[in-house]
């Protein structure tokens, strides 16, 4: 049976808490792009030992899914952008103040939603999503369980475009920080 195991990964060590506009999101996404993670958190034993048996490792190229495998000393089979988290959608002139988390909650569900302009960045998000899970199932001929660090909504559109394809998830999903969730396929 083949397996992929899909990673968020550490928490961001960050402030996130101070309220923005939303023209002010790219920066700050630029900053948390840029920022280290939280090293005092690990995630379970489990996880450590399902991460380190894995016949090949993939990262996004951002660095904290890398600083994330470098943290449990675990090298990086492959790093493709592919990988990367969803694009955040823009929304300028808004005289209104939030928490970047909320901005974040409230883009990706207009994005999803297919609301406005978000329809054409969910489109795309889905056409790289689309090419990501292309790219786990060749590798999933070659190597019987591979791990992606990654990234929450881009993981969750992945396992999407894999559960089109006969994949299905085993057991529970955990989306937060250091979260995984398994899929499967039956050869």
């Amino acid at each position: 049976m083949k397996q992929i195991t899909f990673i968020r990964h550490a928490k961001v060590d960050m402030d996130s808490i101070l309220p923005i506009y939303s023209r002010e999101l790219t920066a700050w996404e630029e900053r948390y792009n840029s920022a280290q993670i939280v090293t005092e958190t690990l995630p379970e034993d489990a996880l450590i030992q399902r991460i380190r048996s894995a016949d090949y490792v993939v990262s996004s190229t951002l660095k904290r899914s890398i600083d994330s495998l470098g943290l449990l000393e675990v090298e990086i089979d492959e790093k493709n952008g592919l990988f990367n988290e969803a694009a955040i959608p823009r929304l300028n002139g808004v005289r209104l103040k939030m928490k970047p988390v909320h901005w974040l909650v409230l883009f990706r569900l207009l994005s999803l939603l297919g609301v406005g302009r978000w329809a054409g960045t969910l489109r795309e998000t889905r056409k790289e999503a689309q090419k990501a899970a292309e790219r786990l199932s060749q590798l999933s001929a070659e190597h019987d369980h591979i791990v992606l660090m990654g990234h929450g909504v881009m993981n969750w559109l992945i396992r999407k475009e894999l559960s089109k394809k006969g994949w299905r998830a085993e057991g529970r999903e955990v989306h937060g920080n250091w979260g995984s969730t398994v899929m499967c396929f039956a050869v």
